[in-house]
């Protein structure tokens, strides 16, 4: 299951991707570059789902580099900084993006990341739920990376709704089959 994880620049997402992975939080993650891209296996109430999770950059001088990255991604995750009103607002931008820029059904989650900082807080609950429902969010989820509150729960939701669960495969996925014997004798395997 492809997951992408989708928002401006320090709101959090590669932070919440190393507190699920390593169980960590790094207060220092430098931004990304591109993208960043790790497997997470997690078991559900369906079986065992392994996530292929796509860290995209959030700085506008990579924008364009980041629907690349969506192509075929089943979940994208739309990121916002609870004590950011400005990465709320860039939120309508990011979603417009992942509609015209994604094929096939692509399954929404909103998050608004650092919880923890309540007293910072910029974004009501209900202004973010109201966003989501607008944009067809399966869920809106607040977390902290911080602390980790809430970040388990975001991607059990998440690989809760795969169609691909261990051993079995949506009939629309059809597995590769490539016959080796019939390369070309003098040619050297390689992809170019």
């Amino acid at each position: 299951m492809k997951v992408v994880l989708v928002g401006d620049t320090q709101v959090g997402k590669t932070c919440i991707l190393g507190r699920l992975t390593t169980g960590t939080f790094r207060a220092s993650s430098p931004a990304t570059v591109g993208a960043a891209f790790q497997n997470h296996v997690m078991t559900t109430s369906k079986g065992v789902v392994t996530m292929q999770i796509w860290d995209t950059a959030g700085q506008e001088k990579y924008r364009a580099l980041a629907p690349m990255y969506y192509r075929s991604a089943q979940v994208a995750i739309l990121f916002f900084d609870l004590t950011n009103l400005e990465s709320f607002r860039s939120l309508d931008q990011w979603a417009n993006e992942l509609e015209e820029k994604t094929t096939g059904e692509l399954r929404l989650f909103l998050v608004g990341n650092k919880c923890d900082l309540e007293a910072e807080r910029k974004v009501k609950r209900e202004e973010a739920e109201e966003f989501g429902f607008q944009h067809g969010a399966i869920e809106y989820v607040e977390t902290s990376a911080k602390t980790g509150a809430g970040v388990v729960e975001l991607f059990t939701k998440v690989a809760e709704t795969s169609d691909t669960v261990s051993g079995q495969e949506n009939e629309n996925q059809n597995p590769k089959v490539v016959d080796t014997r019939t390369q070309s004798a003098g040619k050297k395997p390689g992809c170019c």
